[in-house]
């Protein structure tokens, strides 16, 4: 009897401890598995951090380059503006000492007859600048090349006012309308070109 109970009783143990095993088993798998699971999710935070800082890096970077770039044009825009101006001032100098010489006449004619064109009537009176006189002789000169560039004759004559800046204003007999060829307007008239010229040789000193 007492051997069938110890038989019984190490049945039983045996189970337990069998039991027990797979238990034991079961339980590191699961441990393991859990683990497993716990490092994916801390991977893929990890991951997930790393794509916004570099994203948030890129957006720095894109930033901090667009910056960079609205600095240089702000800087190559001074650059052409400072030109500009000192090249007008240039400008403004040499047309100072140029006006009123005995060179500037021929030119002078000229813009006496570049206006008559451009009004395009049959009379017209010259009003200029005591710093650039106009006389009857260079009315003349003036109606002939008019004569010679278009065919057609105009009669000028010298308006009794006066302007302040170098150059001529024409103007019909009854001042309805007029043609302006001072030197500040006929300057305005190229500031495009000007500024153009100036912004290309600026770039090509950069």
């Amino acid at each position: 009897m007492e051997k069938s109970d110890n038989l019984l009783l190490d049945g039983i143990v045996g189970q337990a401890q069998k039991k027990a095993d797979e238990i034991h088993s079961q339980t590191e798998m699961q441990c393991a598995q859990i683990e497993a699971d716990a490092q994916k999710k801390v991977d893929a935070v990890l991951e997930e951090e790393k794509r916004e800082q570099e994203l948030k890096l890129k957006q720095i970077r894109l930033r901090l380059d667009a910056n960079m770039a609205s600095a240089k044009r702000k800087a190559a825009l001074k650059r052409i503006d400072d030109n500009y101006q000192l090249v007008m001032q240039r400008v403004q100098d040499k047309f100072s000492i140029f006006v009123g010489s005995s060179e500037f006449k021929p030119y002078l004619e000229q813009w006496i007859a570049e206006a008559a064109v451009g009004l395009d009537l049959k009379e017209a009176k010259v009003a200029f600048s005591p710093k650039c006189p106009v006389d009857k002789m260079m009315l003349e000169h003036a109606q002939q090349l008019v004569k010679d560039a278009t065919g057609s004759s105009v009669v000028l004559s010298l308006d009794s006012r006066s302007i302040r800046q170098p150059g001529v204003v024409l103007s019909s007999l009854d001042d309805k309308v007029s043609y302006n060829n001072q030197v500040d307007i006929r300057l305005r008239r190229f500031d495009r070109d000007i500024r153009t010229m100036v912004q290309e040789h600026t770039w090509k000193a950069e």
